[in-house]
């Protein structure tokens, strides 16, 4: 992308022979020991560089309504305008990229070679993938009711106990459910009440490769949402075969977790219809449901891991206390930071300033004010990189593992110091692994 910059070569060099330098002075570990020379509060006043508490800059506030503008003439989404299906179907601006990406998923066609797809990455990806396209038979486009998200009357193997279970409370039982979720392999956990707007108008039907009525069996009150953190490690290796492991690994625990969850209500004398990408959009959910915020990605950010995390859902009619949506200052830290932006392979995040409800391909999900990914482009990066890339959330500023010295980073993007964080993020060099050291970290942990 041209910003304007009008360096010569040479310049450019020595600007990045003089970055290169201060860095390395001034590096993560530097600053640690920076830190804990001069006082944890020191240092986080000297990174604020204003007067305010930090107590109060790290709220969390709760909303009643959800809290991204959605426009009058919203209108529910039809699955089949999805990028994935949208190949499926034929169409010429996708098709190609979709069976290259497929392709080498499933090794009908070569697989890159190089740094991060060796024979013990291509492994884990077959490890990881090994109940998503085993037992579920690669669910993960959004397939209802396939393999462990069963629900549809036919296939259900946990029928629904006819002596129903009484809860003492709505909030009981949501402390329940959320108990439970934990249990079965949940990283969060936040209840919404059904609402018509994020569910699709139509499903994909594979056999007719169209849409069709998207019909439930019963009536939900409320939907459980659900969030599995992604390995942080094998993201700093994106976008090799390690990222693709990565994604894979939660898609097989997220069949095995809503089929876990979905047999514990089940028993319980309650209905459900566990999804993954099926059925309904999950970022609205997660975000009505008090998981965080819509980021300049497309995808949600949250507290405890930012954009590192995959969504299902389960619809049920059992009676639960829900949660609110939360804001931290997301919408405003992604409207500086870009970052995201700058470092996509294919320029399909966009940099402009402000949210919108310009639609940036068929597949956007119009009606929503949100910065507006470009999936064509997105799917065509895939193909390239035989994986689901995951650069983007490689850089995010709100993606670190957690450790106190990257929590109080995070922390910051809720200050007013908020435009100056992608600097500090890139100077300690957040998001800039090699795939050669991210490859050689990862097997060392």
């Amino acid at each position: 992308m041209d910003l304007g910059n009008e360096k010569t070569e040479s310049t450019k060099q020595e600007s990045t022979k003089q970055e290169k330098a201060f860095s390395q002075k001034f590096s993560r570990r530097g600053f640690l020991k920076t830190s804990v020379g001069i006082g944890a509060g020191a240092a986080g006043a000297a990174l604020l560089g204003y007067d305010g508490g930090i107590a109060n800059a790290a709220e969390v506030v709760q909303h009643d309504t959800m809290p991204v503008e959605i426009s009058s003439d919203y209108q529910r989404y039809d699955q089949k305008k999805g990028v994935i299906f949208r190949a499926m179907m034929g169409d010429p601006a996708v098709k190609t990229s979709f069976e290259t990406y497929f392709g080498k998923h499933m090794q009908t066609i070569p697989i890159n070679t190089g740094e991060g797809y060796g024979r013990l990455e291509e492994a884990m990806v077959a490890g990881a993938w090994g109940v998503e396209d085993g037992l579920n038979g690669y669910h993960a486009p959004g397939f209802s009711s396939q393999g462990l998200y069963e629900w549809k009357p036919s296939q259900v193997s946990g029928k629904v106990n006819p002596n129903q279970y009484k809860f003492e409370s709505p909030e009981a039982a949501s402390e329940a459910v959320k108990r439970a979720a934990k249990f079965f392999g949940a990283s969060l956990v936040g209840i919404t009440p059904y609402d018509e707007r994020w569910v699709f108008s139509k499903v994909f039907d594979m056999q007719k490769l169209d849409s069709v009525p998207n019909v439930f069996p019963f009536q939900p009150t409320n939907a459980i949402v659900l969030a599995l953190e992604m390995d942080y490690q094998a993201f700093e290796a994106a976008p090799t075969s390690l990222e693709l492991a990565a994604t894979g690994n939660i898609y097989s625990n997220m069949g095995v977790l809503v089929n876990k969850l979905s047999h514990f209500i089940r028993s319980l004398g309650y209905q459900t219809i566990p999804c993954g990408n099926d059925t309904a959009l999950s970022v609205p959910m997660a975000i009505q449901a008090g998981l965080g915020e819509l980021s300049r990605i497309g995808i949600l950010i949250t507290p405890e891991f930012g954009p590192r995390q995959r969504l299902c859902k389960i619809f049920t009619d059992l009676p639960l206390a829900v949660d609110k949506p939360i804001t931290f200052g997301v919408k405003e830290f992604c409207m500086n930071c870009k970052k995201c932006a700058d470092a996509c392979p294919s320029q399909a995040i966009s940099h402009d300033k402000e949210p919108s409800f310009v639609a940036a391909t068929p597949s956007t999900n119009a009606g929503v004010k949100r910065w507006a990914l470009n999936a064509d482009k997105c799917l065509k990066q895939w193909g390239e990189a035989g994986t689901d890339c995951g650069v983007c959330i490689k850089v995010c500023p709100y993606n670190k593992p957690n450790e106190w010295h990257h929590d109080f980073v995070k922390l910051g993007t809720r200050t007013p110091a908020r435009p100056v964080l992608r600097f500090f993020d890139d100077l300690f060099g957040y998001g800039k692994a090699t795939v050669t050291e991210a490859i050689k970290e990862f097997w060392k942990k």
